[in-house]
């Protein structure tokens, strides 16, 4: 064998070659030095830290050349079972003894985690395989990997030409065993590791960025990227933000000043008012060097349409988007531009998005809280986060604990040279006194529609809404709705219920009444439907009535010519009211709010409290002006968090001590089980597949057997796009009454509730065929 023979990883597909190490070795420190280019760091340390990744790079896989590994990789060939990287920081510890740390543990663990001390769900390296102790399986590794000395030796000197290195491969003798890999067994103790950071005066921060940007570089490489997008210039690109937000309009004084304000801030102006261009400005004032910007939205459906607009904005390959269904979104998304291979490019796309490759991401604040909590993969962020921008848009939409935690992470993002602005069109004075406190941004940085301006007044004033609150429910009141929808068959109806049950009863209904120029949008579609949902409402023709749940309150660029909504807070109201009258450039338009909820339900969504004094407040109105909306949100929230339990939990998120002490809680080589963190002890969702669907027309579809299809033609994507997210507390019901169970052959739970492309899953009625 030859060097040229060794591979890195088996064939694909059809290919009957794998995948050469010496091809994947030079192109990991290739794309080594493109990333050490856009690194957010001063000359001095991102030189450092380029000359440790390149080295790191370039010996990280030496110990695939032991001759169990390489057999292993062959058609037939047995499971090894032993960890090659062991095996490269043993090599690179005798022929570069005086190497640092940080570059000998970033090799160590590129792929696992450090070990544990009990049980985990991280993958971590086995103690019986490393060199500490007469360890009879780590004999038997060395004996393996002496087998194929020779080619090791000729292949380290190919590195030494082709990347210019200086190994002495003099010190490449037999006994491997006496250097072991290079450093002390404590740096692999969870418990001791921080002690012996500071005995050797080590910087744990440093090791673990190092180690994040080699896996990336590794990932990278292995997703055959030679390129990466260069960091734009968000300045250079505001013209074309300005043309394509403005749309001919003149620019307000209140998006001038944001786009002129340093640092952190606060944004306060109305749906439909321009926030997102004076956002972009804010962002291009403020970038830095090799400054990212991260845009957090709390809704997929606003995460999409935010990105189908940014991705218009700035260069190709520029923009990302990340959150749980991405991939089933950029695969719909390009699936007529990509015909062919529209799987294999959205499933790229998706997992570039958790690399160090977009520069712009549009994602949702978990993605942020993950880095910070130090979920999987968070040492990337050390890359990505210092002297970033963040902007976290409807702050007000998260619950007190969320809340929290993103105030922690945004302290810790400003100790790292981040900024951040936070805007809402709803923001209750409380919390903004809160993030004024927290973050200390003065008041100059909180921008809003000046009434003293006449054309930000404009905004002020505009009168939108009427509003009417009756009696009863939604449901209750629905023949009336009917009958104004049948009587206005040109006006635009948006109809907002709380709970997808009763958005599923309304849609019966209006089929009832033979009305069929509707479409229902909430969280209990597949992604395949969902996406369709989206993507109907957000064209330029959409249907006639949409009913939909709290998925249409956030960043949806949608309008209609009326409302009627279930009761909920002010600041879920309004974000209602804003798909209404859009741009106040009609004529006053209806918005209907019912006392009552149409389902009394034993886990309300909202709190009862709120929900009544908003409802008590807008009796009293009849005309909504940005001013009425703003001051009827304050007098709803004038305790703000003096609530025990929500004071209790905004203070746990603030003063999580993960984020609040980050650095000294830092164990490097390790990740935490962040998910369990952030929404313990809250309703969670698990995926179900519907054994059948119902179309348009009553046709029946099998989406057991369809899926099972897809999974055998490798189309898993489309396969995971039939899945329906349901609440943990809805699957635990629907297991205990049989119409759930997992099925081995596919690896999913399936469910017998009726599944309708139009409706959603049905919780109330299953087919006949029970399992």
């Amino acid at each position: 064998m030859s060097i040229d023979e060794l591979w890195a990883k088996s064939p694909r597909g059809k290919d009957k070659q794998g995948e050469s190490l010496l091809e994947h070795t030079i192109r990991t420190t290739q794309i080594s030095q493109v990333i050490s280019k856009q690194l957010p760091f001063s000359e001095l340390e991102t030189t450092e830290i380029s000359r440790a990744l390149f080295l790191s790079c370039a010996l990280h896989d030496v110990g695939k050349i032991a001759k169990g590994f390489q057999e292993s990789l062959r058609p037939k060939g047995s499971t090894w079972g032993k960890r090659h990287e062991i095996l490269s920081t043993t090599i690179v510890a005798q022929i570069c003894p005086d190497l640092e740390i940080d570059l000998l543990f970033s090799i160590l663990t590129h792929h696992k985690s450090i070990p544990a001390n009990d049980e985990t769900s991280e993958r971590c390296l086995p103690w019986e395989q490393l060199p500490f102790g007469q360890n009879t399986i780590w004999f038997q590794m060395l004996e393996n990997l002496h087998s194929n000395r020779d080619l090791l030796v000729k292949f380290l000197g190919r590195l030494n030409y082709d990347l210019k290195l200086q190994l002495d491969l003099t010190k490449l003798n037999d006994d491997f065993n006496k250097k072991g890999i290079g450093f002390s067994r404590f740096w692999l103790n969870r418990i001791y590791q921080r002690e012996q950071a500071q005995r050797e005066e080590r910087n744990l921060r440093r090791i673990s960025l190092l180690r994040g940007l080699l896996i990336s570089s590794d990932h990278l490489a292995s997703a055959g990227k030679e390129y990466i997008p260069n960091i734009p210039v968000l300045s250079k690109h505001t013209s074309t933000v300005r043309e394509k937000e403005l749309r001919g309009n003149e620019i307000l004084p209140f998006q001038e000043l944001c786009g002129k304000i340093n640092g952190s801030g606060i944004l306060k102006a109305p749906t439909g008012s321009g926030k997102t261009l004076a956002m972009l400005l804010w962002a291009a004032n403020n970038q830095t060097r090799n400054g990212r910007l991260f845009y957090t939205l709390p809704y997929t459906a606003s995460i999409n349409a935010m990105y189908k607009r940014l991705i218009q904005m700035f260069p190709d390959k520029t923009v990302g988007v990340l959150h749980h269904k991405n991939a089933a979104f950029l695969f719909q998304l390009y699936e007529n531009e990509h015909s062919a291979n529209a799987g294999s490019y959205a499933k790229s796309l998706s997992d570039l998005a958790r690399e160090l490759y977009f520069p712009v991401k549009v994602l949702t604040p978990h993605q942020i809280l993950r880095v910070a909590l130090r979920g999987k993969g968070w040492e990337l962020g050390l890359a990505e986060f210092p002297n970033a921008c963040f902007v976290f848009d409807e702050i007000h939409a998260y619950d007190p604990l969320i809340v929290g935690l993103i105030i922690a992470s945004a302290k810790w993002l400003q100790s790292i040279g981040a900024k951040i602005l936070f805007a809402s069109a709803t923001l209750p004075q409380f919390l903004e006194e809160i993030l004024k406190e927290e973050l200390q941004i003065p008041e100059s940085n909180v921008i809003k529609p000046g009434p003293k301006n006449a054309k930000d007044r404009i905004v002020c004033d505009k009168k939108r809404h009427k509003v009417q609150v009756l009696q009863g429910s939604l449901i209750s009141n629905l023949d009336s709705i009917i009958k104004d929808i049948q009587n206005n068959p040109i006006k635009k109806t948006l109809i907002v219920c709380n709970y997808v049950a009763t958005s599923q009863d309304l849609c019966k209904k209006l089929e009832e009444h033979k009305i069929h120029d509707y479409i229902l949008l909430h969280a209990r579609f597949n992604s395949q439907d969902r996406n369709n949902v989206e993507e109907k409402i957000t064209c330029d023709n959409p249907p006639r009535i949409l009913v939909a749940t709290q998925a249409v309150e956030v960043s949806l660029d949608i309008d209609y010519d009326c409302c009627y909504s279930e009761p909920a807070p002010i600041d879920a109201l309004a974000q209602r009211f804003g798909r209404v009258n859009r741009k106040g450039e009609r004529s006053l338009a209806q918005v209907t709010v019912f006392e009552q909820q149409s389902i009394e339900a034993s886990r309300p969504i909202y709190d009862s409290i709120l929900v009544t004094e908003t409802v008590t407040l807008l009796k009293k109105q009849e005309v909504l002006s940005e001013y009425d909306l703003i001051k009827i949100l304050n007098m709803v929230y004038k305790d703000g968090y003096n609530n025990v339990s929500l004071k209790a939990k905004y203070e746990q998120g603030r003063d999580h001590p993960s984020i609040k002490n980050f650095d000294d809680n830092i164990i490097a080589g390790t990740y935490e089980d962040w998910v369990d963190t952030v929404i313990e002890k809250t309703d969670g969702q698990i995926e179900v597949l519907p054994c059948k669907s119902v179309g348009e027309n009553g046709e029946e579809k099998d989406l057991y057997e369809e899926f099972r299809s897809l999974q055998k033609k490798h189309e898993y994507i489309k396969a995971r796009m039939l899945l329906v997210p349901i609440r943990i507390i809805q699957f635990k019901i629907a297991k205990r009454n049989g119409t759930i169970r997992w099925d081995d052959i596919i690896g999913e739970w399936v469910t017998t509730l009726k599944y309708y492309t139009q409706l959603g899953l049905d919780l109330k009625n299953q087919f006949d065929n029970i399992i």
